[in-house]
């Protein structure tokens, strides 16, 4: 509208219109409703058509009834937890926030204030000439126009000076500032309202002047769709040749399904093609299902000291000026608006609530998944230290070099056990002896060790596999890596700055979340330590004194057929446990690890065999049971298994627990949150 004006008549519309006055204003259709103060009053089942709204009886509805179901909702949709990134999360975040936004900006302000003055926002496409009519509507310029597009970089309300108090005060989107206008318009900031109060403005209404909805600045069309929804009334204005624009049908067909309160403006419309644009622009909007009763063309003209002749805009300020006045109309505009919004919620709650859902249920199979893997991971530790597995290379070959040498026939004949005699401070052994022995204790952890750590190792890997097939959970493990980098180099800082000695950090992908942490083999070694020395306090406070086997008749001990697999730590001569409870520690370890696995043993000639049963005798279990005595032994073993599980499991549980760790950084997760918002917006539509 920048250099030329427009002038103002009411367009013929296809059917049924409505009578025009002398001035080119349409009539309200249908009958009257009693306005009531105090008091909001939207219509269930509302019609898209204001004129539809205005033959809906009247419905009185309890506004403080009504404010307290508002702010019900609010604070469960507020509450909503949105912490995964599933697929729609972005939609829903929006969607919640224009929520929100609603509810403030619009719902709650007009419920508490039904009598504040109706606010007709202004909107429409780049240059359709909206400053410049606001400016002619209000007789002085209050809104900046030029030929730079967009102009207008900060919102302009105008209303009456009796009725600035209203947009004034934070009711009305109260987190945006607001400065008042002094004098003649000028550029403002962006995210900035603008008051300007005119004598020219009809008490009870104001005029809001918007951003560009086709801006290419996104902060104005953000300002713009914020303001349409804290708005009573719209009012679309377009160019002639703006109208096909798709920015244009996005915020009608916006309009459309909120139900608003709508009238239309074509501007710059050249006089020699009025009749095929207007024609087009009318039957796009009943295309589009566009209900919009009060329609307005407004020719291309000049303007007078960048104002419209009096006679152009007038038709269109008769409109405001008749919704202002006519209580009818101003009931049915708030009516119709509240409603609009309202009727959104029936579907707008309920999928934020399925959202949520599909958020506690995402939280609950990545939290399984961890579960599982790690269930499994203990499953597969304790078949290991069953089935024999373990009991292969350097475990045993230390056992055969123990077995084949003779020092354990040596040691089962010896009233002493292993080690030190008790008095006189002589040696029963060799030193070779004692040396194979202590690499058979070595070998026996070692694997124990080795097993715990991977199937630790196969866990997480499973589940990062798992987790990073999920986008989310996929999400979550980046984030958690970038924490755990940054970590890292402020350690590193640190350690530089202070005069630390530096850690060793080389190890590339340790600590992360495909693999168990840094810590745990250190951690599986002094669990491990601490279950042979339970195993061993046990053994010297309670057990029998050990006594020379059967079979045992020369200095070599024949062991063949004898089932063992790894799980156990031999014993080890520590100070203060008896050497007769160590050698015991050594036979339970044997006859755990044997049950009920392959065959092992050593024949009678010497050599090393792994089935071989003819000529052999077995030695685990029978051993044991010489040394304890059949029911203690079985008691021990299984109280030696048992024990070393729940180690384990504690260990495979708190690498289980970073994974958790994770999804509770991400947030929390109220798993009956969509039932609240189930429950808030049954209670709306019950007060309506």
């Amino acid at each position: 509208m920048e250099g030329k004006g427009v002038t103002a008549e009411q367009s013929p519309l296809p059917g049924d219109m409505g009578e025009q006055n002398s001035s080119g204003e349409a009539k309200a259709h249908g009958g009257e409703i009693e306005p009531v103060r105090g008091a909001v009053l939207p219509v269930d089942g509302n019609e898209r058509g204001m004129s539809a709204n205005w033959e809906r009886p009247r419905v009185r509805v309890d506004a403080r009834l009504l404010e307290a179901t508002l702010l019900n909702l609010r604070k469960r949709i507020a509450a909503v937890p949105l912490v995964f990134d599933i697929p729609g999360a972005d939609e829903v975040t929006a969607e919640r926030g224009q929520l929100l936004s609603q509810i403030d900006d619009y719902l709650l302000p007009r419920v508490r204030q039904s009598g504040a003055p109706l606010l007709v926002a202004l909107i429409g496409s780049t240059g359709a000439g909206k400053s410049t009519l606001v400016n002619s509507v209000v007789g002085s310029k209050v809104s900046q126009t030029g030929v730079r597009r967009p102009t207008t970089n900060s919102p302009v309300l105008a209303c009456h000076p009796d009725d600035m108090h209203w947009f004034a005060e934070n009711m009305f989107l109260p987190t945006l500032p607001r400065v008042r206008q002094e004098g003649l318009a000028r550029p403002g900031r962006d995210g900035l309202l603008v008051l300007a109060a005119s004598e020219e403005m009809t008490r009870g209404i104001a005029l809001l002047d918007t951003p560009d909805i086709d801006s290419v600045v996104r902060a104005h069309y953000d300002f713009a769709y914020q303001f349409l929804d804290a708005s009573d009334l719209w009012l679309f204005m377009t160019s002639a040749s703006r109208y096909a624009d798709a920015p244009v049908w996005e915020l009608l067909q916006h309009a459309r399904d909120r139900g608003a309160a709508l009238g239309v403006v074509l501007s710059r419309v050249p006089p020699g093609h009025r009749t095929e644009l207007v024609a087009h622009f009318n039957a796009m909007l009943d295309a589009n299902g566009i209900q919009a009763t009060d329609r307005f063309v407004i020719p291309e003209t000049g303007l007078v000291d960048g104002i419209l002749p009096d006679d152009i805009f007038q038709p269109i300020r008769d409109w405001l000026d008749d919704t202002a006045k006519r209580d009818d109309r101003r009931v049915a505009v708030l009516s119709q608006t509240m409603s609009g919004i309202l009727d959104t919620f029936k579907t707008r709650v309920p999928m934020l609530a399925a959202h949520v859902d599909a958020q506690v249920a995402l939280r609950t199979r990545l939290r399984r998944e961890a579960e599982i893997a790690y269930a499994g991971a203990l499953t597969e530790f304790d078949e290991g230290t069953r089935d024999g597995r373990l009991l292969v290379g350097e475990v045993l070959a230390r056992w055969h070099d123990y077995a084949v040498s003779g020092d354990l026939g040596t040691a089962l004949r010896s009233k002493r056990g292993i080690g030190a005699v008790r008095r006189g401070g002589k040696r029963a052994r060799s030193e070779g002896g004692a040396t194979r022995y202590a690499a058979l204790d070595t070998a026996l952890r070692a694997a124990l060790q080795s097993l715990a750590v991977s199937v630790a190792d196969r866990a997480a890997e499973r589940v990062s596999r798992v987790w990073r097939d999920n986008p989310a959970g996929a999400a979550l493990l980046a984030v958690a890596e970038e924490s755990r980098v940054r970590d890292e180099r402020a350690k590193r800082e640190f350690e530089s700055a202070f005069g630390t000695e530096p850690v060793d950090r080389s190890t590339g992908k340790e600590g992360a979340f495909d693999r168990s942490s840094r810590d745990l083999t250190a951690r599986v070694s002094r669990a491990v330590s601490a279950w042979q020395d339970q195993l061993l306090r046990l053994l010297s406070s309670g057990g029998p004194t050990p006594r020379t086997p059967r079979g045992m008749s020369d200095g070599r001990a024949k062991i063949s057929d004898t089932p063992m697999s790894s799980g156990g730590a031999t014993s080890r001569d520590r100070d203060g446990v008896g050497r007769d409870a160590a050698l015991a520690s050594v036979m339970a370890l044997v006859a755990m690890l044997g049950e009920p696995g392959g065959v092992i043993g050593v024949t009678q000639e010497g050599s090393a065999t792994a089935e071989g049963k003819d000529g052999n005798v077995t030695v685990s279990r029978e051993l044991l049971d010489s040394l304890l005595g059949a029911a203690e032994s079985a008691a021990l073993i299984t109280n030696a298994r048992q024990d070393l599980k729940q180690r384990v499991a504690l260990l495979l549980e708190g690498e289980m627990l970073r994974f958790g760790e994770v999804i509770d950084e991400a947030g929390p997760v109220d798993a009956i949150a969509a039932v609240r918002l189930y429950q808030a917006e049954y209670s709306l539509e019950a007060a309506r």
